[in-house]
C-alpha cells in the first residue's frame, strides 16, 4: 500500500496513568501515526488534545487521521434543533483543538435514520455539512462522511452529496468491514465512494456482524483490498480499526497492506 498506515488505539479504555506506557509500546512495535480519538475531546474541561501533542512529540509520534464524535446526540443527522446546535459545537470546538495536531482527516457517521425518508436524511446531512464546512476550511482538515449501515442505495446518493461540494474539505471514509458487513460487498461499495475517499477504516469480518476483527480474522481479500486503495485519488492515509490494537494485530496489518 502506497499510503501511511495510521493506528487505532481505543483510548478510552486506558487508565490515565498508563497513557504514557502505551505510548512507549506503540513506538517499540514501530507505530508512527496514531488516531486521534473523540475520547481526547474534554470540551473545555481541559485541552487535552494539547497534553497529547506534547505526549506525541516525546514518544516521536504524530496523530493526522481523527475519529469525530459520535453515537447519540454527535452524529450529522439530528432533528431537535437544540441538539443540532450543540452538536455543531462540539465538533466545531474539537477540530479547533484537532489543527494543533496537524489532522487532516476527520471522520464522522451520519447516524442515518431507518424510518425517515432519503430526502430528509440527506437535507439534514447537508445542513451539517454546511454548518461544519467554515470550521474545517479553517483548520485545513477534510470531514469524511463514513458509510456505515446504510443500504448501497443510500451510499450511492452520499458519494453524489459529497462529490457535489467539489471542495478538498469534504470527502468520504470508506469503511472495509461495514462494506463486507452491510452493503454489497467492499470492492462494489468502494468502487462507488471511490473518487472521493480521503481515507479508510480497515478492519476484517465474515460478513454476517461488524466484528472489527484484524486481518485473516474474516473474509476479506487483502491484497484485493490494498490494490483498490491504491488506485484512490484523493487517499491521504488508511487507519486500523480493530478492536484487538495489541502489537500482533498492528504487524498483521502491516504484513496485510504492505
Amino acid at each position: 500500500m502506497k499510503k501511511e498506515l495510521i493506528h487505532f488505539v481505543e483510548w478510552k479504555k486506558i487508565p490515565e496513568e498508563n497513557v504514557e506506557s502505551v505510548l512507549a509500546d506503540l513506538q517499540s512495535w514501530g507505530v508512527k501515526n496514531i488516531v486521534a480519538h473523540p475520547y481526547w475531546f474534554r470540551d473545555g474541561r481541559e485541552n487535552y488534545v494539547e497534553k497529547m501533542a506534547e505526549r506525541l512529540k516525546r514518544f516521536n509520534l504524530r496523530s493526522t487521521a481523527c475519529h469525530a464524535l459520535w453515537g447519540k446526540g454527535n452524529d450529522l443527522i439530528q432533528f431537535d434543533d437544540n441538539v443540532y446546535q450543540e452538536m455543531c459545537r462540539k465538533h466545531l470546538a474539537f477540530l479547533d483543538e484537532l489543527s494543533l495536531l496537524n489532522v487532516s482527516t476527520y471522520t464522522i457517521h451520519l447516524g442515518y435514520l431507518q424510518d425517515c425518508s432519503i430526502e430528509k436524511n440527506f437535507s439534514m446531512i447537508r445542513q451539517t455539512v454546511d454548518a461544519l464546512l467554515p470550521g474545517a476550511e479553517k483548520n485545513r482538515i477534510t470531514l469524511a462522511l463514513e458509510n456505515s449501515a446504510e443500504s448501497i442505495e443510500v451510499i450511492e446518493k452520499l458519494a453524489g452529496l459529497v462529490n457535489s461540494y467539489q471542495s478538498e474539505f469534504v470527502g468520504m471514509c470508506f469503511d472495509s468491514g461495514h462494506a463486507n458487513c452491510y452493503q454489497t460487498g467492499i470492492k462494489n461499495t468502494l468502487e462507488i465512494m471511490q473518487n472521493d475517499i480521503v481515507t479508510c477504516h480497515l478492519h476484517d469480518n465474515y460478513g454476517s456482524f461488524d466484528d472489527h476483527n484484524p486481518p485473516t480474522q474474516g473474509n476479506t481479500d487483502w491484497a484485493e483490498l490494498t490494490a483498490l486503495l491504491d488506485t484512490l485519488p484523493r487517499l491521504h492515509h488508511a487507519e486500523t480499526e480493530s478492536g484487538d490494537w495489541g502489537r500482533e494485530s498492528w504487524e498483521k496489518f502491516c504484513q496485510y497492506t504492505a
